[in-house]
Parts: structure tokens; C-alpha cells; sequence
């Protein structure tokens, strides 16, 4: 099984909801309708993701992680039909409504998972410079940031309504490292 990159992730990301538009936009506001569109329902974002790269998606929360991609061998063997208890997983994914409310608590979350690759996607109405820095001397201060930080597998990704617009950071130990296309 190949590793999700940051880089992939953000790439096959924007393409999935670029073509899905004008859908999305119709559900921005909505915070309830725009959380199943990306995960959650039939054909949501999260599904097409994991689809692309050969994964399967568990959209519901999973000890409170928002959704989680894995390989079919990630899965507890031996147990009961239709249930999932995973020993591995290969993408934690987070998705926050209200930039607002706290991305630190996001982040915290994703850095005591043990994965593959972490995202966070957060969708500002300001500059998220500020919150930018403070993110970053979250998972600066913990025992495996230089891991984080050579492996590239800490991903945020801000998305804004006006343009519909979308912005990759990955976590470098010295400062946030921007994706571009």
C-alpha cells in the first residue's frame, strides 16, 4: 500500500471539490448540509478521496475523529460482520465548520493519533495567519514534530466561499511550508 502524501491528498482534495462546485456552494452555510456533503453521505468528498487512492472510509466518528481512511487489512480480524475495529488506520481527517471554535483542539486531537497522515480542513473568514503560527507552536512543542516535519504528513487545508479558494499547509518545523499546484 502506497503512503497518502500531504501533497496528494491536497491535490485529489481540490480537484473532488472543484468538481463539485457549485454543489458545495450551495451548501457552505449551511454547517450540517456542508459536514455530509464532505463526509457522511453517499458519494461525499471523503469517499471519493479514499476511493482515489485505493481506500476505504469510515465517515462516522471514530473516537471522535471525524473520518478515517484505511486499508481493508487495517480492520480487526476475526470479528463480527459489519463492524469496525480498526489496529491501523492511514488518514485521520478532521473537519471543523467554525474556524473559530478552536483549531487548537483539532490539532491536539490529531497529534495523539497514530497515522499515516493527519488533515484538518477549516474554512476562514480572516487571514488565518495568527492562528497559522499558534497551530504550528502546538505541534512544534510535542516529542514528534521533527518527524512530523520530515515526513510531511501534518496537513491543513483552508478553504474560503469568495473564489472558492483553497489553500495546502503542511507542518515544517520551522514554519508552515504552503502546497501549490
Amino acid at each position: 500500500m502506497t503512503r497518502v502524501k500531504s501533497a496528494d491528498f491536497f491535490r485529489v482534495w481540490k480537484n473532488k471539490v472543484t468538481d463539485r462546485k457549485q454543489e458545495m456552494l450551495s451548501v457552505w452555510r449551511n454547517n450540517k448540509q456542508l459536514t455530509l456533503f464532505v463526509k457522511g453521505s453517499e458519494n461525499s468528498i471523503i469517499d471519493q478521496i479514499a476511493s482515489h487512492f485505493g481506500l476505504l472510509s469510515y465517515p462516522q466518528d471514530y473516537y471522535s475523529i471525524d473520518a478515517i481512511l484505511y486499508d481493508k487489512e487495517d480492520l480487526t480480524p476475526k470479528i463480527k460482520e459489519n463492524t469496525f475495529w480498526f489496529r491501523d488506520i492511514k488518514v485521520a481527517f478532521e473537519h471543523e465548520n467554525n474556524f473559530k471554535s478552536g483549531l487548537y483542539q483539532e490539532v491536539s486531537h490529531l497529534l495523539l493519533t497514530n497515522c499515516e497522515l493527519k488533515v484538518l480542513v477549516a474554512y476562514p473568514d480572516y487571514e488565518p495567519d495568527d492562528e497559522l503560527e499558534y497551530l504550528h507552536e502546538i505541534i512544534n512543542g510535542t516529542r514528534h514534530s521533527q518527524e512530523l516535519s520530515e515526513k510531511e504528513n501534518f496537513l491543513i487545508i483552508f478553504g474560503y466561499e469568495n473564489g472558492f479558494e483553497w489553500e495546502g499547509y503542511v507542518y515544517k518545523e520551522n514554519n508552515w511550508k504552503k502546497l501549490t499546484e
